[in-house]
């Protein structure tokens, strides 16, 4: 048993954006009828008590005016404190279970973080109990770096593609110039590479989910139906969005692969008539 005033909730252990009052509200009131709950888990780093699991029974129990409460004492930091929040949650393990929005929270603060950004992105997914692709997604959308495009319309659609500047008419190209298309070759063909898988796992992923539901095998209550509803949603989206840029990906690996035949022909004739003169 602890001291409720000695349970710091101050030192951003919270992995959850932010808590729901109804969820309070009804534990604080199967508190007054008795019920027991699962002692809340607390870091203690030979000073101060972080809370690590249990922010609704937390609050539960100061609705209560409960002063004395029963805790897990774990020996740590604030650091392992916030660690263990982020898996607390996960599925149906215990209470109430992250929100997409809550998980997609966490993978940030990982990915941003000197202690997690090392792990790799496996290890990340499985501690915070979601899929690979989710933290692929995520992580994509830290690293995609700005670029500066130009927007034209094909075959009756908008198209993105990066800008890049004209060589002026007249002047010759050179060997730097077909190495730069080269690279920008390689680097689409490996972003399309990782679409194309990225695509996959999203469809494969949506697909297990509807078929959990379809076959009636998802063992999950209505909040949790309801998350997944969500997350079949935003799958979908995602599957549409990366199919648009895959397909705006391709089209401009082409206009590299043409703009680099073309330069090589050139280069070739001009290797030739240098030739003439040696």
């Amino acid at each position: 048993m602890l001291a409720l005033y000695k349970i710091r909730i101050d030192g951003n252990t919270q992995a959850r954006i932010k808590l729901n009052q109804d969820v309070v509200n009804e534990y604080a009131e199967h508190l007054k009828d008795g019920d027991k709950f699962p002692p809340m888990v607390v870091y203690h780093d030979g000073a101060d008590y972080w809370l690590a699991d249990g922010f609704h029974r937390y609050f539960a129990y100061k609705l209560n005016k409960e002063t004395m409460v029963e805790v897990e004492t774990i020996a740590g930091t604030v650091e392992d404190a916030q660690e263990y929040s982020f898996s607390a949650n996960q599925g149906s393990k215990r209470g109430l279970s992250n929100s997409p929005e809550d998980n997609r929270n966490i993978i940030i603060r990982m990915l941003q973080s000197p202690r997690w950004s090392v792990w790799s992105s496996d290890t990340i997914a499985k501690h915070v109990g979601v899929s690979l692709s989710t933290v692929k997604r995520v992580k994509s959308s830290l690293e995609l770096p700005e670029q500066e495009t130009v927007t034209y319309m094909k075959n009756g659609k908008e198209v993105k593609a990066k800008k890049r500047a004209e060589r002026p008419v007249g002047t010759k190209p050179d060997l730097t110039t077909v190495n730069e298309d080269k690279i920008a070759i390689d680097n689409l063909n490996d972003q399309l590479s990782g679409l194309s898988e990225t695509i996959n796992e999203l469809s494969n992923e949506n697909t297990t989910l509807k078929d959990k539901i379809a076959i009636g095998q998802w063992d999950a209550s209505e909040m949790e139906k309801l998350d997944v509803e969500d997350t079949i949603k935003e799958l979908r989206e995602q599957v549409r969005v990366l199919e648009i840029d895959n397909k705006a990906l391709r089209e401009s690996r082409d206009m590299y692969q043409n703009r680099n035949s073309e330069l090589m022909a050139k280069v070739n004739s001009l290797q030739a008539k240098l030739k003439k003169f040696n």
